[in-house]
């Protein structure tokens, strides 16, 4: 019995043995190949990234637009060299191509929905070499978690949408629009739909204009409209490297729209002055003028209507600020707007303050100055692949009596008198309506015409001509001669064709 079962034992561990060479000769079973996989998780277009849980989203759009009545800027007949409007600055017709590329990944975590988003593309105009002016840009990148979002974004301060319903981007809000703004913020949901925000942004610097009674207050120079305090008549330096600003908004979202308000603290301060008994120019022995800051607060509405067409909207904004003049308008980009027209010239001063004072005669102090603006849009839907909005803004500055009594004081050039009663404050406006067909769900042509008008500051109370030296520059074809100061209009349109790739 012991021998039988000694042989049965035997013969099933030869088997075994034998089985396991065979298998041991079989050829290895490949591994599964990663395909792409479609993320359901965030809408439409997104993909998990093979061998991970990221789900991505590639998209971007190409565009071309053409412009006239542009003054060489489709960001405004009067921004480019000072509107000077001749023919060394003002092209007829203008183009632009313009082709960007997002990514947007998410992922799931322990704290929420991890959120990364990047844009960058190439941008060129007609009239701006790419040896002047690199095609290739960046203005989306950012990192979202847990209610906090780091890096370039929207600011927390806008409401309105410019590009939503215009191709100009000239109209006087608050939007900082394409170019997006630097962000260190959070947004606590409060529920219902509402949310509350808080943030650290980049300055939306613009100049300080010094206008010392003693000196040249008031000219068109190399620096038009006054000198900023960064330049060599000044006697403070502007702070470029000031506080960045502090931004806050109450927000709420529901099916009938949504609203908005929100506040903005801006440092005004400067740097150190740029002569005294301290050392070289601009030194901190110098001193420098008291600190300062200035303010915004806006109010912001979106309304739905459906009942007079699916997927029609109004919206509209209100900013009012003291210091603080890019919260009421985005455009500007330097102490003033201008634009001539043969021998007159219209003209509003954007900055944010006005200095008069010396380290060696006694000091004035910062006087800010007040901006405000309004911008409106109603959109409607003819039919699903065509609709029209119609759109307006109005944006205007003032001073209080300090600073006009400094940029309004006699002085030189020329022993000019600028009067003590003119008149810096003055206001721009605009009105358009833009028509598009989207001939498919991701292509899109259309036109956009826009009246837009300066209601000048004055010289002074007679609005005598006045000798202005080398306006905008002696390269760009303007001579020195007198010049009145009047109003200044004129039409522009953009004609754009764009197709969205995974929008």
């Amino acid at each position: 019995m012991k021998m039988v079962k000694s042989l049965l034992l035997i013969s099933a561990a030869g088997l075994v043995a034998v089985s396991g060479a065979q298998a041991a000769d079989l050829p290895v079973k490949a591994k599964p190949v990663e395909y792409v996989k479609v993320c359901s998780l965030y809408g439409a277009g997104f993909y998990y990234i093979p061998g991970t849980d990221i789900c991505m989203k590639v998209g971007g759009y190409v565009r071309y637009q053409v412009g006239t009545g542009l003054n060489g800027n489709f960001n405004g007949p009067w921004v480019l060299l000072s509107g000077i409007n001749n023919r060394t600055t003002a092209s007829d017709v203008l183009q632009r191509a313009r082709g960007v590329a997002t990514f947007d990944t998410r992922q799931q975590t322990a704290y929420g929905t991890l959120r990364t988003y990047l844009l960058f593309g190439f941008n060129q105009d007609s009239n701006v070499a790419a040896t002047t002016a690199p095609p290739t840009y960046a203005t989306r990148a950012f990192i979202q978690l847990a209610g906090f979002t780091f890096g370039k974004a929207t600011s927390y301060f806008d409401f309105v949408s410019n590009a939503a319903v215009s191709y100009h981007g000239t109209i006087s809000s608050p939007d900082t629009g394409d170019a997006g703004q630097f962000v260190a913020a959070y947004t606590a949901q409060l529920g219902n739909g509402v949310s509350a925000s808080i943030s650290m942004e980049m300055s939306r610097r613009l100049s300080t204009v010094y206008a010392a009674a003693a000196g040249a207050p008031y000219t068109f120079a190399a620096t038009p409209l006054g000198s900023n305090l960064g330049s060599a008549s000044a006697v403070a330096n502007l702070g470029v490297g000031s506080r960045p600003d502090i931004v806050a908004n109450l927000r709420v979202d529901q099916a009938w729209g949504s609203a908005q308000v929100s506040a903005a603290l801006h440092d005004v301060s400067a740097t150190y002055y740029g002569t005294g008994i301290g050392g070289a120019a601009g030194s901190e022995g110098n001193g420098h003028p008291g600190d300062k800051w200035g303010w915004a607060v806006s109010a912001g509405l979106r309304l739905n209507a459906p009942m007079f067409g699916p997927g029609d909207y109004f919206q509209g904004a209100v900013v009012y600020a003291q210091g603080a003049s890019r919260y009421a308008s985005n455009t500007p980009g330097g102490s003033n707007i201008q634009f001539f027209s043969g021998n007159t010239v219209g003209f509003l001063m954007t900055e944010d303050a006005v200095f008069g004072g010396t380290a060696t005669t006694g000091l004035n102090g910062i006087e800010l100055t007040t901006s405000w603006s309004v911008m409106a849009s109603y959109e409607h839907f003819w039919t699903p692949s065509l609709r029209t909005s119609i759109w307006g803004s109005y944006y205007e500055t003032s001073h209080n009596a300090n600073a006009t009594t400094l940029i309004c004081a006699t002085g030189a050039p020329a022993g000019v008198n600028y009067g003590a009663t003119c008149n810096p404050d003055g206001a721009l406006w605009n009105i358009g309506s833009r028509s598009q067909w989207n001939i498919t769900k991701d292509l899109y042509v259309g036109v956009d015409v826009m009246y837009w008008k300066i209601n000048s500051a004055s010289f002074n109370s007679a609005n005598t001509p006045v000798a202005l030296t080398t306006p905008g520059g002696a390269t760009q074809g303007k001579p020195t001669a007198l010049y009145t100061a009047a109003d200044q209009d004129g039409v522009s349109a953009v004609w754009r064709i764009h197709r969205d790739i995974v929008p």
